[in-house]
């Protein structure tokens, strides 16, 4: 029922798209409004969705990327960058069967996160909007949240998100669909052609392998935490900032030994207790990994198939794991292990980029798929460690 546009047209819009690029921008990240300049500053995306016939021009070619998106177009937009499934109709009462949109429409409805009785397709759509059912269409929902704080720590305009939009939103944000700038995240901003192209780009394309998005895309201030170094924070400090955090005892008891290694290995032992601390739920455990096994960092084996309990590491004993966490931790940053490494260690040595890991904030994307998950690590463990 859905149909890409034509060939001819497609053709129409690639000889033309030359035209678009023909006076470089200053480097810019989603600007609330079109300047009425040249907009190379979005080639990549909009290239990509004219490419795959998400984005199509009028009768001259024309992409009018400075004009702001409508929902009926952002109905028809997602559901070709997803291949979102055909739905026979749709609830809202002002949608019919004669309009263009009509099949977008009923497509789409199941992934708004906000309905009312009338879809109201001619209406500009605003950027929480447009994210959250980027999110939604992109196969992701409400539980997918890995760091409900990101939005208020770092956008003073956090407050202007509607509550309905909040969570997915966030999500946008911490896989980098979706950036900031100036410490504004501005919500209610409309979104242009232009921008919508970079979303869609950003979250299609890196869902097909087909772009690699990392923790410096993120639309936040930059921070560069070092992970090697002496310790910052004392052993005692640790132990009372886990202890107030309802730690396992046998989490309180191993902090002696990771400050120990952090002396023998050059690496801050703050840094590794807190991620310790972040993987094991503070010694709690609770997941696939069980305090039995001495796996203080999630470690997987060589050839995990899953995220199960048997795709895990186990280590003899506590002192053990510490040294593997430790040793894990090497591969990223290039410097060399204690004792024989764990199989997982010369997983991680093989890939290109490691060795060239040097701050806890680039673990994002790496360490875990979370491009966050480096930033959660300082903001919700380590900063409140060091007020002990």
């Amino acid at each position: 029922m859905l149909k890409k546009i034509t060939a001819l047209m497609l053709t129409l819009i690639i000889i033309v798209s030359g035209v678009i690029y023909s006076t470089p921008l200053p480097t810019a990240a989603e600007p609330a409004e079109s300047s009425g300049n040249e907009f190379s500053w979005a080639r990549d995306g909009v290239d990509y969705c004219v490419s795959h016939g998400i984005m199509s021009g009028d009768e001259y070619g024309n992409l009018n990327l400075g004009s702001n998106i409508t929902r009926a177009q952002m109905a028809k937009m997602l559901v070709e960058a997803f291949n979102l499934p055909d739905a026979a109709q749709t609830s809202f009462a002002d949608a019919g069967e004669q309009d263009w949109s009509y099949p977008y429409v009923c497509a789409i409805e199941e992934y708004m996160p906000s309905k009312s009785g009338a879809f109201n397709g001619g209406e500009n759509v605003t950027r929480e909007e447009f994210a959250a059912t980027l999110v939604r269409a992109s196969g992701l929902n409400s539980g997918s949240v890995r760091n409900p704080g990101i939005l208020s720590r770092h956008f003073s305009d956090a407050g202007d998100v509607s509550e309905v939009y909040r969570t997915l939103l966030t999500i946008a944000v911490e896989r980098a669909y979706i950036k900031g700038s100036d410490g504004l995240i501005r919500p209610r901003d409309l979104m242009t052609r232009a921008e919508v192209a970079v979303l869609v780009y950003r979250a299609a394309a890196n869902n097909t392998g087909e772009i690699t998005l990392t923790w410096e895309d993120l639309g936040i201030d930059k921070s560069y935490t070092p992970i090697t170094g002496d310790a910052q924070i004392t052993v005692e400090q640790a132990q009372k900032w886990a202890a107030d955090r309802g730690a396992a005892q046998r989490f309180i008891d191993i902090a002696p030994v990771y400050w120990e290694y952090g002396r023998q290995f050059g690496i801050r032992p703050e840094i590794m207790y807190a991620q310790a601390g972040k993987e094991t739920g503070y010694g709690n455990y609770g997941g696939a990994v069980k305090p039995e096994m001495n796996n203080w960092a999630g470690i997987k084996i060589k050839s995990p198939i899953g995220d199960r309990t048997e795709d895990h590491e186990t280590f003899a004993t506590p002192e053990d794991g510490v040294r593997a966490h430790y040793n894990h931790m090497c591969a990223y940053i290039g410097i060399a292990p204690i004792g024989e490494p764990h199989d997982r260690y010369y997983v991680v040595k093989s890939i290109d980029w490691a060795g060239s890991i040097k701050n806890v904030e680039a673990l994002g994307g790496r360490w875990c798929p979370d491009l966050y998950y480096g930033y959660s690590i300082i903001y919700d463990c380590l900063a409140p460690m060091s007020e002990y």
